[in-house]
């Protein structure tokens, strides 16, 4: 995963991540947010522990209908996994489209286009 895309998955900028990974810093207030979102804990995060799924969250148990989603998920191209992405992050209610906090809306256009 990218920084960018999990830094908007928790809603924080992107150089807070960096600045983490990099070690120029060692907490966060949103260190668990970001752990949540990688599917571990803090203490691993933080090199307290070694094992990265003692203490982690569950994850969550896929649908007939996910799973058909994901298959056909991975058949696409890249270049149409990423306009996808971009969708979904635009129909995605409860996470910020950027990481600045701007919606980006796309009109048809109005030409008859």
């Amino acid at each position: 995963m990218s920084q960018s895309r999990l830094a908007r998955l928790v809603g924080i900028d992107q150089s807070t991540i960096a600045s983490l990974e990099a070690g120029k810093s060692r907490s966060s207030a949103h260190l668990h947010k970001i752990a949540r979102e990688l599917r571990t804990t803090p203490a691993y995060l933080t090199g307290e522990t070694d094992d990265p799924e003692s203490g982690a969250p569950a994850l969550p148990a896929l649908s007939r209908d996910d799973v058909e989603l994901l298959e056909k998920f991975a058949l696409l191209s890249d270049r149409a996994r990423a306009a996808l992405m971009t969708m979904i992050d635009e129909l995605t209610p409860d996470r910020p489209a950027s990481v600045h906090g701007k919606r980006h809306t796309y009109r048809a256009n109005s030409q008859g286009g």
